[in-house]
């Protein structure tokens, strides 16, 4: 693949708004104080926000979300299905980027033939999102 999957921001350009996935979900009553900067985007249109008031998760929280996003299926009444935890700082989730060179989430059925160790960045993922399939 020549083009990256995710496209990260300079800081200066994060957004507090206009995340049109993420502003529809204020509607939700779980979700209607969300506050966040979005930060990157898939090159597939899915938005990667950071968040310091999600109600899924306390605290710091790095989350992608778009319609065809493959996230768990998840006991917590407020975590819809098209919402990924990617961790609880951006450090984390860029070193992880930055080990296995891209942000393969947003291209699950890929995994196998894009990384040498696909098990192991899908454990990482399930333990970040109890319940995720793939």
């Amino acid at each position: 693949m020549s083009d990256p999957l995710v496209y990260v921001f300079e800081k200066k350009d994060w957004k507090t708004s206009d995340a049109y996935f993420w502003d529809w979900l204020r509607e939700d009553p779980a979700w209607s104080d969300l506050k966040y900067q979005w930060i990157a985007t898939s090159q597939y249109g899915d938005q990667i926000i950071v968040t310091d008031n999600s109600p899924i998760h306390e605290g710091r929280a790095v989350y992608i979300h778009g319609p065809d996003i493959s996230g768990p299926r998840s006991s917590h009444p407020d975590w819809l299905d098209s919402i990924l935890y990617l961790g609880s700082s951006i450090e984390e989730w860029r070193a992880r980027m930055e080990k296995y060179g891209d942000e393969y989430s947003v291209i699950p059925g890929s995994i196998d033939e894009l990384l040498e160790n696909p098990d192991e960045y899908r454990e990482l993922y399930r333990k970040l999102n109890p319940g995720l399939n793939w």
